[in-house]
C-alpha cells in the first residue's frame, strides 16, 4: 500500500529514513512490526499530520465469513425470478414511499469524493436499469446533488424561469467540458428514471432549495461508521472549481462538515429538525436519520421515537473518502455486531408501540448478495452498497481515494475512467446480484426476501455466535460450547464439579 500525504506529495526521504530506524530499534527489542503503522508513525513524527484513509478499515474479523446460510444449495440452473427482492422505505409518517426493486442502494458518494464520470455512470446505469424493471435507489451522500439529479423529471423543471433552467445548463456544460465529456447528450442526462435520497447534513452543501423538494427521500446523517464523533471532510486537493461552486464553498480548500449538526444537540432537537423538514416537505417526503454504529441501541430508541420513517446505520468503516487513520480503524462496532442491539431496540420499541412501516437500513462491508442476505435474516430491511459499486467501474483497491490520485479515475484522475464501460459494469453488477439474492431465497423455499430470518443462519465460531446470538450447525448455542469446554478442561485435570 503507497501512502501519500493529504496534499498528495510522496513520502519524503526523512519519513523513509526514520521508518528504517523505527523498524530497526523494534527488531533489537525482540518485537514485531507492522509496515503500515510505521511509516504512518513515520510520517507523523516528521511532518506532523494527522495521517488519513480511505475505503475501508483493516477489520481482522467482519464475522461475515462465519455466518453460513442453513440448508440453502444455490442452484443458477434453476429459475426463481419470480422471487420478490423489493425494498420499501416511508410510509409511517410520510405520505409517499420509496419502492425498489433490489433491497440495496447507491451508497452516499458525493460529487467531489468521487470525480464526474463516476457520478455520470452511475446515473446512466440506474436509469438503463429502470427502463429493464430494476430501479434501485441512489444516495447523493452530502456533497450536494448534480443538475440532473435535482431536475432530472418533467415536475421539477416545470416551474423553473427560462433565466433559472439557462444557469442550470450553463453549469452542466462547464461540468461536462471540465471532464472531457461534452457528447454526452444532454437531453438524456437531463432523466431521472430511479428514485434518489439527498443528504442533510452538518455541512449543509447545497445553495438551492429544489435539493430538499425534487428528493424522493432524506436523509438526515448524523455520523458515519468510518469516522465516528467526526464530521467529513473533503481535502482541498479535490475542492475544484466545479466543485466549490456545486457545494457553495470557496476552491482548493478543505470542506469541513462540522462534527455535529449546530442546531441538533440532542433527541428534542432532532425531533424539532425532522418536523421543521416535514411542514418543509408537506409530510410528503420519507425521512431517514443516519448514524455511526457506537451507542447502537440508544441512538436507535432515539431514532424509533423522532418521527422518522426509517434508519441507517453504518458499521465499522462504513463509507469514507477520506477519515483519521485511527478513527477508521479502531472506533466503532462491525455491522453484524451492531445488528443484535439494533434488533433488541426495535423489539423493545414495539413491544408498546403496533407495528407502523419504520425501516432499519445497514452499510458497511456489504458488496455482495451473500452479505446482503445475511444483513436482511438479521433484521436489516436492506443494505447499502459504496465499495461493490466502486470495484464494478474498475477500483484497484489502493486505498488512496482521500488524495487526487486514482489509477482507475474513480475518485482521482477522471480523465482515465471509461463512462460507456463504467456503466455498463455497474448495469451487470446490480442484475446479477439480484439474480443471486433470488437463487437464495428461492433455493430456502422462500418467495419474498423478507422471509429470511435469522433461523435460516448458522455460525462456525464462539466469538461470532456471541455477537450474533446465532447458533452452530449442531444446534448449540455459544453457551452450551463453552459449558462443555469448561468440563472437559476440569475433566482432563481431575477436577470435579460436585461439592463435597
Amino acid at each position: 500500500m503507497k501512502l501519500v500525504k493529504i496534499d498528495t506529495m510522496p513520502l519524503s526521504k526523512e519519513i523513509m529514513n526514520f521508518r528504517w530506524d523505527m523498524e530497526k530499534m523494534a527488531k533489537k527489542g525482540g518485537h514485531t512490526t507492522n509496515l503500515k503503522n510505521l511509516l504512518l508513525d513515520a510520517q507523523k513524527a516528521t511532518n506532523g499530520l494527522v495521517p488519513y484513509a480511505s475505503l475501508g478499515a483493516h477489520v481482522p474479523n467482519d464475522y461475515f465469513s462465519n455466518i453460513k446460510i442453513k440448508d440453502a444449495t444455490i442452484n443458477s440452473s434453476k429459475n426463481h425470478s419470480d422471487v420478490d427482492t423489493s425494498l420499501t422505505i416511508g410510509g409511517r409518517y410520510s405520505k409517499n414511499i420509496i419502492k425498489t426493486d433490489v433491497p440495496f442502494s447507491i451508497g452516499a458518494m458525493s460529487y467531489g469524493s468521487i470525480k464526474l464520470p463516476a457520478k455520470i455512470a452511475l446515473h446512466l446505469a440506474l436509469n438503463k436499469l429502470a427502463e429493464n424493471g430494476i430501479k434501485v435507489l441512489m444516495n447523493t451522500g452530502e456533497g450536494g446533488a448534480l443538475p440532473w439529479e435535482i431536475y432530472g423529471s418533467k415536475k421539477s423543471q416545470k416551474n423553473l424561469s427560462k433565466e433559472h433552467w439557462d444557469s442550470i445548463l450553463q453549469y452542466t456544460s462547464k461540468l461536462l467540458k471540465d471532464s472531457n465529456l461534452e457528447g454526452i447528450d444532454i437531453d438524456k442526462l437531463f432523466q431521472r428514471k430511479y428514485p434518489l435520497v439527498v443528504q442533510y447534513a452538518s455541512g449543509r452543501f447545497w445553495k438551492d432549495p429544489s435539493y430538499l423538494l425534487n428528493a424522493d427521500g432524506i436523509e438526515i446523517k448524523i455520523g458515519q461508521g468510518a469516522k465516528i464523533g467526526h464530521g467529513g471532510l473533503l481535502p482541498g486537493s479535490k475542492v475544484t472549481e466545479l466543485v466549490a461552486e456545486n457545494r457553495g464553498i470557496l476552491a482548493n480548500k478543505p470542506a469541513h462538515s462540522p462534527s455535529r449538526h449546530l442546531d441538533i444537540l440532542g433527541p428534542e432537537d432532532l425531533v424539532a429538525k425532522i418536523l421543521e423538514i416535514r411542514e418543509l416537505t408537506e409530510w410528503k417526503t420519507p425521512i431517514i436519520v443516519k448514524v455511526g454504529a457506537s451507542r447502537v441501541y440508544d441512538d436507535m430508541e432515539i431514532i424509533l421515537k423522532s418521527y422518522a420513517d426509517c434508519a441507517t446505520v453504518d458499521g465499522l468503516s462504513g463509507g469514507t473518502g477520506a477519515a483519521p487513520f485511527e478513527v477508521r480503524e479502531d472506533i466503532g462496532i462491525n455491522t453484524i455486531a451492531a445488528l443484535l442491539p439494533m434488533r433488541n431496540a426495535i423489539s423493545d420499541y414495539y413491544k408498546t408501540h403496533d407495528k407502523d412501516g419504520f425501516n432499519l437500513l445497514v452499510n458497511g462491508g456489504v458488496w455482495d448478495s451473500e452479505r446482503i442476505a445475511k444483513c436482511i435474516a438479521l433484521g436489516a430491511d436492506g443494505v447499502g452498497i459504496g465499495t461493490g459499486f466502486l470495484l464494478a467501474m474498475g477500483c484497484t483497491l489502493i486505498q488512496e481515494c482521500h488524495t487526487d490520485i486514482c489509477p482507475a479515475g474513480i475518485a482521482g484522475s477522471h480523465e482515465k475512467l471509461d463512462v460507456e464501460n463504467s456503466t455498463e459494469g455497474i448495469f451487470n453488477y446490480i442484475k446479477t446480484t439480484k439474480t443471486e439474492l433470488e437463487n437464495i431465497v428461492g433455493s430456502l423455499g422462500k418467495k419474498n426476501i423478507k422471509d429470511i430470518k435469522s433461523s435460516d443462519l448458522v455460525v462456525n465460531d464462539t466469538l461470532t455466535s456471541i455477537v450474533s446470538k446465532l447458533p452452530f450447525s449442531d444446534g448449540e448455542d455459544y453457551t452450551t460450547k463453552i459449558k462443555k469446554k469448561i468440563e472437559d478442561i476440569m475433566s482432563s485435570d481431575g477436577v470435579s464439579g460436585e461439592k463435597n
